[in-house]
């Protein structure tokens, strides 16, 4: 798995705990587009289970989902179990495997009807339905409408409002993003707390036609947060935000390969712009919160959000 290289030892420290949870990894050439969401379920008997939930549309526009498994993620790397993953290779079915760790998972979906905010959205927006089911326990439930609210009665969901699609969603602990285009501009929206405010974020990255120039833009609900004019000399960096509603946000880029791989002395054309944002475990904390958890394999806490931005 491809690292990310930032500043000092303790950020490229928590930067890799929290890419071993987003899953982080190059995008496939033969995908246009993919979304990643890592969702932390609790089940009744005690125990914790990280959900990787990837969402692909292909270069020729089809679109794909696999479904990812950890258990063990808090334990030291020497320690830690490993996971695995369903490719789910039909719009409707069931799949069943057994993890590393002994837990019988059962994957169920429905995306014959899905819809989709673009062509090119690899995430539905709707019409879908995906359960994941571990030790007989319906521990996730993605989607809503009749279907969502059959599963959910299906597998004895003992929450209240399960008529209704209401099921177990886990908390979501981190989104990846990544996408193929000519020019580094997308627009996502993410909650960096479980139950605060929607936010939109917007990231974007230009090249200049003077050596050197170039801009990157990280904007959080039409606000700017981090600009950089001077991407040549700069292309990679981090600032400190606090919000609207009082969140503290730590955004870093590196637009290294994406600048460099241009000019033939280095990386590839193929290569990205990474932007992140990351929610501060608490605020008065400090840069990219818990070192010292992330040295020990560790997930630090707080959500977080990957884009990254290809060149075709």
């Amino acid at each position: 798995m491809r690292e990310l290289s930032c500043f000092g030892d303790g950020a490229v420290a928590v930067a890799a705990a929290a890419a071993s949870v987003s899953g982080r990894g190059a995008l496939d050439r033969s995908l246009q587009a993919a979304t990643t969401s890592v969702y932390r379920v609790a089940l009744y008997s005690g125990r914790e289970m990280m959900v990787r939930v990837t969402w692909t549309r292909s270069a020729a526009g089809a679109a794909g989902v696999a479904v990812g498994f950890d258990e063990g993620v808090s334990a030291p790397k020497t320690a830690r179990r490993g996971g695995s993953q369903v490719v789910l290779q039909k719009r409707r079915g069931s799949r069943s495997i057994v993890t590393v760790a002994g837990t019988t998972v059962g994957v169920h979906w429905d995306t014959t009807d899905a819809t989709y905010p673009s062509d090119s959205s690899p995430e539905p927006s709707g019409g879908y339905c995906l359960a994941v089911v571990a030790d007989a326990e319906l521990a996730l439930l993605l989607g809503a409408g009749r279907t969502a609210s059959e599963l959910a009665r299906r597998f004895g969901f003992r929450g209240s409002g399960y008529g209704s699609g209401a099921a177990p969603r886990g908390a979501l602990v981190s989104r990846r993003e990544q996408l193929r285009g000519a020019a580094a501009a997308h627009v996502t929206r993410c909650r960096f707390r479980e139950g605060g405010a929607e936010h939109v974020v917007a990231v974007h990255y230009a090249c200049g036609g003077a050596a050197g120039e170039g801009e990157v833009r990280v904007s959080i609900d039409g606000e700017k947060v981090a600009e950089v004019r001077r991407v040549g000399w700069s292309f990679r960096g981090n600032r400190a935000a606090v919000l609207a509603d009082g969140e503290v946000v730590d955004v870093m880029w590196d637009v290294h390969d994406w600048w460099f791989g241009s000019r033939g002395g280095g990386g590839s054309a193929g290569a990205g712009a990474q932007f992140m944002v990351k929610a501060r475990a608490e605020k008065e904390g400090r840069l990219w919160m818990a070192d010292e958890a992330a040295a020990r394999g560790q997930s630090p806490g707080g959500f977080f959000l990957h884009v990254q931005c290809y060149r075709r």
